[in-house]
């Protein structure tokens, strides 16, 4: 058996033949090296005097370019600090911190349905005329 080695023209007969396929990876000039793991202790640490750290986002744009966000349970003895950046606790809801700014973002409501009363249960599906009574 006989191996090809490619040149342009056959590259580009190649491609012809497998549209959308590319046939090697592409040279981007730079290594992609894999983001350290994050340290939750340490932003935990980090967030001790907003709040209780709890959970950590790793948000990655079109350019990959990576961001780290901290979502807090905040204390409401900062209730002032937070009004201070446009943001009014309510109960239950958790804030958004920038991980580089140390910055409160935006509020974040965990558990949308605990908004809703106890006499409309959730129908997550909506309704379903095979399973469900009518509404009376």
């Amino acid at each position: 058996m006989e191996k090809i080695s490619l040149t342009p023209s056959r590259d580009a007969a190649l491609q012809a033949t497998l549209p959308g396929l590319p046939l090697l990876p592409e040279e981007t000039g730079r290594a992609m090296r894999p983001r350290p793991p994050v340290d939750r202790e340490r932003a935990r640490q980090a967030c001790a005097p907003m709040g209780t750290l709890f959970t950590v986002v790793v948000t990655t744009d079109s350019r990959k370019r990576q961001r780290t966000w901290y979502v807090v349970d905040p204390d409401p003895a900062l209730a002032h600090h937070y009004a201070a950046h446009g943001l009014e606790l309510v109960e239950g809801c958790k804030v958004l911190l920038d991980a580089e700014a140390m910055r409160p973002i935006a509020l974040v409501d965990m558990d949308p349905a605990s908004t809703l009363s106890d006499a409309d249960p959730p129908a997550p599906l909506g309704f379903n005329p095979y399973w469900d009574l009518p509404p009376t």
